[in-house]
């Protein structure tokens, strides 16, 4: 009879990856939402759901300040993907159809912000991708390509999006900028002296 190599049964029984044939066992009763069917089939109409929710102005702002803070443009697109296929929204054939469409979606967005991207993460370890990540990972590049040269493809984005994102309105302000603090009024009616005509 074979032996199996212990250390290698034990890092895979702790790498957090699930079982083969663990599907089979949860509650056919109580699916979980990617199990049934998917709330979009249509890539339009995933695309028009998508953008609606990324152009609502709490989702927006929380975007572009990740954009700002350093987030790439394919790690965005992914998490947006994989929380849509987790809720239901749709299955992962359509999730990565729609990568291609988001990453430009989110460039735009932040070209808009005037805040600086990165499309994605030279330095990244490339040895423990999944499947997802490395398609991801071959759009972005693609996509990058393609920007450096400058032949983003007319079509990239349907122009009802395009004009979508043209008439969003930003805050005047910087959106990564800090909130000024509110001067207490007593402050605002006394006006400062300095050290020297204070006397003693």
């Amino acid at each position: 009879m074979e032996e199996y190599n212990q250390e290698a049964v034990d890092a895979f029984a702790q790498a957090g990856r699930p079982i083969p044939g663990q599907s089979l066992t949860s509650n056919p009763d109580e699916p979980r939402p990617f199990e049934g069917q998917p709330d979009f089939t249509n890539f339009k109409e995933a695309l028009d759901y998508t953008t609606a929710e990324l152009l609502e102005e709490e989702a927006y702002m929380s975007i572009v300040g990740a954009i700002g803070d350093g987030v790439t443009i394919t790690d965005l697109a992914m998490q947006i993907g994989y929380v849509g296929f987790r809720e239901g929204k749709w299955n992962p054939d359509l999730m990565m159809m729609l990568m291609e469409p988001l990453m430009y979606l989110l460039m735009a967005l932040a070209e808009k912000a005037g805040v600086d991207y990165r499309i994605d993460d030279e330095d990244e370890d490339e040895e423990d991708d999944t499947l997802f990540e490395e398609k991801s990972k071959n759009i972005a590049e693609t996509i990058k390509e393609k920007v450096d040269k400058g032949q983003i493809p007319s079509g990239a984005l349907p122009s009802d999006i395009v004009e979508k994102i043209e008439s969003l309105e930003i805050p005047q302000e910087s959106l990564l900028a800090q909130p000024e603090e509110p001067m207490v009024e007593e402050q605002q009616a006394q006006p400062q002296q300095s050290l020297l005509e204070r006397g003693q």
